[in-house]
């Protein structure tokens, strides 16, 4: 072979040597750039993404905070019971340990429709609820056939229990599962994936769900590279809830209960100085305890078809018409006028004309001449007709806002309604007409197009009862309450002439409430009446006389109410009593008033009592 060749040759060989370590440098650098790139510059993304594929993070359900009355009565609590749970990534075969666990304890259609639902949208290491409530021995019956239930857990879950049933289910409330619309309103909530967790509903469980419902705790678990779990490496403790003591008296909410019996209505019972609720009741009630777990159809039709409205809280969203309760804030609106003074007497002969209409009395040949507390004993229409009529629809609309009329009480309790007090400038906006006298006069019995809750009445008489000081109601125990102070600009003596008019009303015979008058080591109560009508009475039906209440169908019946306060010489509590198509107010509310008023003084003897309650 020639040098010159052999020269060429080597010549090839070396350019293909450094094309080879061109090449080799090359892939290095692109290596090590990618190395430097991946744990430097990407190093923590990724090493959270490894993390990740280490670890599983679960939320551990908190103990929700327990609910006392005002003496210490639970009226909300928790219990220890077991549920079953599922996680898909411990088992091969998840249907079949569905269909073993079925064959030890049976799941109804719902449940299995559940079920189903759960595993199609969570994660396969997401725990997924089968069944909750289980007994001890059916937790230890599915324990023992463990090797059947592959990926099945035993867990202790907490419940809800409530200890005074349907005695205080309203003010109260529950708690239940978590539905489709939760779900929907807020889907990034870690919470939704923890089986069992139930939410406040209605009543305080709901309006404190924040402060009631605690903080979860934090379970870090290693997982192997089949996504099961192998050891716990961190965790935090869930946070109890805050519990919550109400100004409730459980004692008084029974009694109050029981007493309404199966009339449909409304009791409400609070201190006229420091706004403290002793009693909320609305009938007919529920049993809060159904709610915590699924509940079943039909039991759900029947509470939901009662025309009743088992679930309605009639306290503070029950619109009445007040009625006669009403005649208070007219006879105090005419005495600050000044155009009624306690001697003025106005005839009331069964019927007022206004044009070509008449205005009735409920007392068909009127009551002749009256004085405003004879007017407020008697209940006496045409008298606050006339008032009405002589200081106008402003004046008497001025005292009922003073009085809170329109407006929701400080109550922490979602759904409270307003009520409506209607003005001229309301009617000419919603009915596009012009306010009459007419309406001033319907107004002034509380009739027409005024609503009112049983709360908003209660505040109202509890108002005039403290002497004219404005009230914060409350709900919630506190030590450091502060009493009414602040006045609403009343005289004295107008506020004094009202009360004297709602002894006569109880405490003088023929007052409307004479027959539930009591004297209980000289505490009496003081009130009045009011029966609302629910349906028009024709003038044929006047002229040939009314049909008798007992005689209509009960939707047709008027409401009986009755407002109240005691003692009368040291004014303390404030009642009021609504009966849903109960008749007359003396003869349905009335009486019932006056046994829950009763059981109040008997339970609180004096002032100091209360005091030391507190």
């Amino acid at each position: 072979m020639s040098t010159p060749w052999k020269y060429e040759r080597i010549r090839i060989l070396n350019k293909r040597v450094l094309a080879l370590i061109g090449i080799f440098v090359l892939l290095i650098s692109v290596l090590i750039f990618r190395l430097f790139y991946l744990q430097i510059i990407e190093g923590d993304k990724y090493r959270q993404l490894a993390e990740k594929n280490r670890t599983a993070i679960r939320l551990t359900l908190p103990t929700r905070g327990v609910i006392y009355d005002r003496n210490g009565v639970r009226l909300a609590e928790n219990h220890k019971k077991f549920q079953a749970v599922l996680i898909r990534e411990e088992t091969k075969n998840y249907q079949r340990t569905l269909d073993n666990f079925r064959k030890i304890i049976p799941l109804d259609d719902e449940e299995i429709h559940r079920i189903a639902k759960e595993i199609k949208h969570k994660r396969a290491f997401m725990p997924i609820r089968i069944k909750d409530n289980l007994t001890f021995k059916e937790a230890a019956l599915l324990q023992m056939n463990a090797t059947d239930l592959i990926g099945l857990h035993i867990e202790e879950e907490t419940t809800r229990l409530y200890p005074l049933k349907a005695d205080a289910s309203h003010v109260v409330g529950y708690v239940s599962l978590l539905s489709d619309k939760d779900m929907e309103q807020d889907p990034d909530n870690p919470l939704l994936d923890l089986p069992g967790y139930r939410i406040g509903r209605i009543g305080i469980e709901e309006s404190l769900q924040d402060r009631l419902k605690g903080k979860p705790g934090i379970r870090k678990t290693e997982i192997n590279a089949y996504g099961r779990s192998v050891r716990i490496l961190e965790e935090e403790k869930p946070s109890k809830g805050e519990n919550i003591t109400l100004t409730i008296d459980s004692r008084l909410q029974k009694f109050a209960t029981k007493r309404m019996g199966e009339d449909a209505g409304a009791v409400v019972v609070l201190d006229i100085y420091t706004g403290e609720i002793l009693t909320m009741v609305s009938t007919p009630s529920f049993d809060s305890n159904v709610f915590t777990m699924p509940i079943p159809t039909k039991v759900w039709r029947n509470i939901i078809d009662n025309e009743k409205k088992p679930l309605q809280n009639k306290a503070i969203n029950g619109m009445y018409s007040p009625g006669s309760i009403f005649k208070l804030v007219v006879a105090l609106a005419g005495l600050e006028s000044g155009y009624i003074t306690p001697q003025r007497k106005i005839f009331c002969s069964g019927r007022l004309q206004l044009g070509n209409q008449y205005f009735h009395c409920w007392k068909r040949y009127g009551h002749e001449h009256l004085t405003i507390e004879e007017a407020l004993m008697y209940s006496c229409d045409v008298y606050f007709y006339q008032v009405a009529q002589e200081i106008g629809v402003e004046k008497i609309l001025e005292v009922a806002q003073r009085l809170g009329f329109g407006e929701e009480t400080s109550l922490m309790l979602t759904g409270e309604k307003n009520g409506l007090l209607p003005s001229p400038l309301w009617k000419k906006s919603h009915h596009k007409d012009n306010w009459r006298m007419g309406d001033t006069l319907n107004l002034s019995i509380g009739q027409g197009f005024l609503t009112a809750t049983p709360i908003q009445m209660a505040r109202a008489v509890a108002q005039i009862a403290n002497g004219g000081k404005k009230l914060n109601m409350t709900l919630i125990k506190d030590s450091n309450i502060q009493r009414a102070s602040a006045y609403l600009g009343f005289n004295q003596k107008h506020i004094q002439i009202v009360k004297n008019g709602m002894d006569m009303v109880v405490n003088k015979k023929g007052g409307t409430a004479y027959k539930v008058q009591f004297d209980m080591n000289g505490q009496k109560m003081a009130g009045k009446t009011a029966s609302t009508q629910v349906r028009r009475i024709s003038m044929k039906e006047r002229h040939s006389g009314v049909i008798s209440q007992d005689k209509l169908p009960w939707k047709y019946r008027d409401h009986g109410m009755f407002a109240a306060f005691a003692p009368i010489a040291k004014p303390r509590f404030a009642i009021v009593v609504v009966v849903e198509h109960g008749g007359g107010g003396s003869s349905s509310a009335a009486p019932i008033a006056s046994d829950i008023m009763q059981e109040v003084l008997r339970l609180y003897p004096s002032e100091n009592s209360i005091k030391k309650d507190k």
